[in-house]
Formats: structure tokens, sequence, C-alpha cells
């Protein structure tokens, strides 16, 4: 009798173990949605390189919980890596609003060379569900041809409008666009 409870027992956990949360995956998208320059045949080169802190940089989302605390959500993660999300939303966020432009990564560029650098760095991200993420930004855009640089750096912040994590990823794509019109002012005083 010992050993038939002792086998329930250890089936009763292993099923538990095999009901548990499913993974969700999310992903950024370019803002706004559709919306996009058309691309001109001589489109110059920009070089773009975003880092982010470690504490975020996970497969997992990381919510904060307090002013000292974060929450790490196993179960709601990016499909990527979140610094590469980031790039490559970034990176079509430019290339809608300015068509003469072709973003790649830093190891990307091409026999012709870029026309402008750009190194954002992501100081600080902050994500309230029930309200407000936010990014604390510094970037630096080099003009390769003209020589001129410029840096600035600015705090982003979107609603969360949607009570889910689906919300999160929607708010840091439109951060990521309000950023993007940002480095795009910027761009072209270093032109």
């Amino acid at each position: 009798m010992k050993i038939y409870a002792t086998v329930c027992a250890a089936l009763g956990l292993l099923s538990a173990c095999a009901t548990s949360a499913p993974y969700h995956y999310y992903i950024l998208n370019p803002q706004p949605p559709g919306a996009s320059e058309v691309r001109k045949a001589s489109a110059g080169q920009v070089a773009l390189r975003v880092s982010l802190p470690s504490l975020v940089d996970r497969p997992e989302m990381v919510l904060n919980s307090s002013a000292q605390g974060v929450i790490v959500l196993e179960h709601e993660r990016w499909a990527a890596p979140l610094t590469d999300l980031m790039t490559q939303t970034l990176a079509q966020d430019i290339e809608r609003r300015r068509g003469d432009l072709l973003v790649v990564g830093q190891n990307l560029v091409f026999a012709s060379g870029p026309a402008f650098k750009i190194s954002v760095n992501v100081l600080q991200m902050s994500v309230h569900r029930t309200g407000q993420a936010s990014i604390e930004t510094q970037w630096r855009i080099v003009g390769v041809r003209t020589g001129k640089d410029e840096v600035g750096g600015e705090v982003f912040s979107a609603t969360l409008r949607q009570d889910d994590y689906a919300g999160v990823a929607q708010a840091l794509s439109e951060i990521l666009g309000l950023l993007a019109d940002r480095l795009v002012a910027q761009i072209s005083l270093a032109e």
C-alpha cells in the first residue's frame, strides 16, 4: 500500500509539471504601422548599434514592481534577444521616416561604407504593467562624410494601453518610434 501511495504521489507531481503555464513570445513592431516612405534607389547607409542594460537584455520580460524591485516573467518572453529586436525595429522606424536611408547593423556595412554611424545606449528601461514604459537614452550620430558629430539624450515614455503583456511590447514599439523621430531630426544636423 505504501508503494502504491508513493507511485501515485510521483505521478501526481509529474502531471503537475506537465501542465505548467505555456510560454508566450513577443516582438516589437515599427511605428506607425503600415506607414513607410518610398525607398530611393541611391539610399545612403546608416550603421546602427543599440546597447541595453544587462538587467533587461534577457529572454524574459522584466517589469518593475517598485522603485527598487523587478519581476522577471518566466513565461512571457521576447521572441529574439531584446537588443536585436530593438535594433531591428529602430532601423525600420528610421527607414520609414527617411526613404533615402538604408539602416544596417554595425557589422553589415557594405563596401561603399556608411554615411552615418548611430550608437544608441539605453541607460535605463522601466516598465510598469499598469502604467507606463520608459527608456532613458543617450545617442551619438557621426556623419562619416561630413565629420559632424551630434550627441543627445532623452527619456521617452508611452502608456500601456492594454492590460496584458502584449501591451508592454506595444508600448516599447511606440517608444522606439519616438526615438526614431528624434534621431531622424538629429541626422539632418549631421548631414
